[in-house]
């Protein structure tokens, strides 16, 4: 069962992959490609799922408590440590990014194969209060480099406070909220818009796979993927039995946290001057590595919770 929800979800990144590989699909395909993924079909899909459910709200608290406190605590353990990790902020900022940050795409996609239409549902309830909470704490580890550095997170505050997915998450629960009936005309044409999300994400996903000079920065990204792929989830997880968060919301939570970072890091870290070929690896190993750890963490939140 586990294999066969898995399966489709890697071969689409790995055609991804090989696509990418072929001349005539160069880089600038994919960049269109995942500009018209995050700013419209993905956008789309939140609006839609969350609109459509009726929520029990205190899980919104819940939810918020355990992503809070599994941040705060990952936060303060890279603060403490951040001589042994890197000697510059750039490095260390990388490193924090590639902790805390995960995949959207690959997260619905699987929560949808395993779950279902619940599974996507609550996934996306979830990502309404991860997302932006991840995003801050990136900018600000960036924003800490240089004299220029206040200026700069002002800026990308901006951008983190009109991001397409973060407004969609607003509109949606919204919606979800006040009880609002969108228009039959305008639903279907969101239900349309949102279909080629999680197969577009996906190809996206393995598009962005690179190989760099993995060996001169060995020990920052072996720490990134035991971070984000076992400690991070973790302490997620630790969370979540104690304070009693359980069944699908927990596990929702739980798996969403040990996926790998997503390609917007590489954004991010390019943007404010971050360590853009670290983040690069960081990236494509944790992806790769994905393929094991993913179905590790289903057997344990489905033991534990």
């Amino acid at each position: 069962m586990l294999v066969i929800a898995l399966t489709p979800i890697f071969a689409i990144i790995f055609i991804g992959f090989c696509l990418s590989r072929i001349p005539l699909f160069g880089q600038p395909i994919w960049e269109n490609i995942e500009k018209l993924t995050y700013y419209i079909f993905f956008p789309a899909l939140l609006v839609l799922r969350l609109s459509e459910s009726r929520f029990d709200w205190s899980e919104l608290g819940d939810i918020a408590l355990i992503v809070g406190l599994a941040l705060f605590v990952v936060s303060v353990l890279i603060i403490a440590f951040h001589k042994f990790i890197a000697s510059d902020l750039a490095t260390l900022s990388s490193v924090y990014q590639g902790t805390i940050r995960f995949n959207t795409y690959i997260g619905l996609a699987l929560l949808e194969a395993l779950y279902g239409n619940r599974g996507i549902t609550v996934a996306v309830l979830v990502i309404a209060v991860f997302i932006p909470l991840v995003n801050i704490l990136s900018v600000a580890s960036l924003g800490l480099q240089g004299g220029k550095g206040a200026r700069r997170i002002f800026v990308v505050i901006g951008a983190v406070v009109t991001n397409p997915l973060v407004i969609a998450c607003l509109i949606g629960l919204v919606i979800s909220y006040t009880g609002f009936d969108i228009p039959d005309l305008a639903q279907d044409s969101i239900d349309i818009l949102s279909q080629p999300a999680l197969p577009l994400g996906l190809l996206v996903v393995g598009a962005g796979i690179r190989f760099g000079a993995i060996s001169e920065q060995s020990w920052q990204l072996c720490l990134a993927v035991v971070n984000k792929q076992l400690v991070f989830p973790g302490i997620v997880l630790a969370a979540c039995l104690l304070f009693e968060i359980d069944g699908l919301l927990g596990i929702s939570i739980v798996l969403l946290s040990c996926l790998p970072s997503p390609p917007s890091a590489y954004i991010l870290a390019r943007q404010l001057n971050g360590n853009v070929s670290l983040m690069a690896n960081i990236i494509t190993v944790q992806t790769l590595t994905a393929f094991l750890m993913i179905p590790i963490w289903i057997e344990l939140v489905e033991i534990f919770l």
